[in-house]
């Protein structure tokens, strides 16, 4: 018999294994150590008492983590992770869970909930859109085969390590907005595990990026538009590179796909398009 209750700090290790059981055999490969887990839980603002699990006697066999915040200025509850392990799929697991969870995430006064599913994962798709979720837009993911070693260069530029984020400035930079795993509470979250780069040209700020070094992640990367096509942007993505001390290549993951400047620019920059995602939402 299956039961479904809330998650406390107890339950951290097993989330962890439960996480790696479930997409052990996912599309995308997700085998992470605990401490990159960690950093997914805090960067995405998981609350542990708004996740809930599923439970044979004591086996954790699936879950949502849940985070907490707010979202084109609603507060919204985002699907920071669902899985459910193999041998206890199709037996209505995940909806189950969700249904579980609504009275606490509604009594919260959570307006909606928010999600990415990769776009060919056919069975993820039909479950949320079941569930009342609506597709909002296309993300894109984007990989490179190597680390970055770009010859392009800026004489005029500079690249500064900056240990506070100019939000007000780097605002009217973007073409668009990031999902939640990019947004700037995303980016707040991760103070003691986060890097900047500032691009100036004198004393102007004229672009910046964001990663997360330990999992080689690019949260945001943005630059002023009349400074654009000029080597800037791969200024900073050399030195974002550099941080990476395991000497991986970068990741940039869930670009809204009709920002065609950036996707053209991370092309360019010898990034391949991995994979697409369905941002969806729905209300509470």
């Amino acid at each position: 018999m299956i039961s479904y209750r809330f998650l406390t700090n107890d339950d951290c290790a097993a989330l962890y294994e439960c996480f790696l059981a479930a997409f052990s055999d996912y599309l995308v490969d997700m085998r992470i150590s605990e401490e990159q887990f960690a950093e997914r839980l805090r960067r995405d603002g998981v609350e542990l008492e708004f996740s809930a699990a599923a439970f044979v006697k004591d086996e954790m066999v699936g879950f949502y983590m849940n985070g907490l915040g707010c979202w084109q200025g609603l507060p919204t509850v985002y699907d920071a992770g669902t899985g459910v392990v193999p041998g206890h799929r199709g037996k209505g697991v995940a909806q189950q869970l969700f249904d579980f969870m609504l009275p606490r995430l509604r009594d919260a006064g959570l307006d909606q909930y928010l999600l990415e599913v990769l776009s060919n994962n056919e069975p993820a798709v039909k479950l949320y859109r079941r569930l009342g979720f609506l597709e909002v837009r296309k993300l894109a993911v984007f990989r490179s085969p190597l680390p970055l070693k770009s010859t392009k260069t800026a004489p005029a530029v500079e690249i500064r390590e900056m240990e506070n984020p100019d939000w007000d400035l780097y605002l009217t930079f973007w073409d668009g907005y990031p999902s939640w795993q990019n947004s700037i509470d995303a980016v707040n979250r991760l103070t003691k595990s986060r890097f900047i780069a500032g691009a100036f040209v004198e004393s102007e700020c004229v672009g910046y990026g964001v990663m997360a070094p330990a999992t080689a992640n690019v949260l945001q990367l943005a630059v002023a538009a009349g400074h654009r096509r000029r080597g800037v942007g791969s200024m900073i993505l050399t030195t974002l590179q550099q941080q990476v001390s395991s000497g991986e290549p970068l990741r940039v993951n869930n670009i809204d796909a009709e920002m065609t400047s950036a996707v053209a620019f991370y092309e360019a920059s010898g990034f391949k398009l991995a994979l697409t995602q369905y941002e969806m939402l729905r209300k509470l």
